[in-house]
């Protein structure tokens, strides 16, 4: 993988002339799959779970351990390649399926409502 991201989403570019190009593009569409329309099980969940199916995601709490030890406030999705992780950006609205109700980055929190 190349230390180019995108601005924004930090997604991976692809540099002219690269080898494997379909590792750079693959990255950049599992981030996206977990991006658009975001949402997750629920917020501020701590734990990983024990058995996640690929496709689900949470919003990590404050105070993480296993897995997600440093991830605190990320989105955390699980995919057939393992964890990925997305730094949010102010602004950024994830649904959140236990309560039913959105939840938005404020640039420091994720905020219900």
């Amino acid at each position: 993988m190349n230390d180019d991201r995108t601005a924004r989403v930090k997604l991976p570019t692809i540099r002219p002339g690269q080898a494997q190009k379909e590792t750079s593009h693959n990255e950049a569409l599992t981030l996206i799959d977990l991006l658009v329309q975001a949402n997750a099980i629920s917020l501020g969940t701590t734990v990983p779970p024990s058995a996640p199916v690929a496709g689900q995601n949470w919003v990590i709490g404050s105070t993480p351990s296993g897995a997600w030890a440093g991830q605190a406030g990320r989105l955390a999705g699980w995919t057939d390649g393992g964890w990925r992780f997305v730094e949010p950006s102010e602004g950024m609205m994830v649904w959140i399926n236990e309560v039913s109700e959105f939840a938005q980055y404020s640039g420091r929190a994720w905020v219900l409502g």
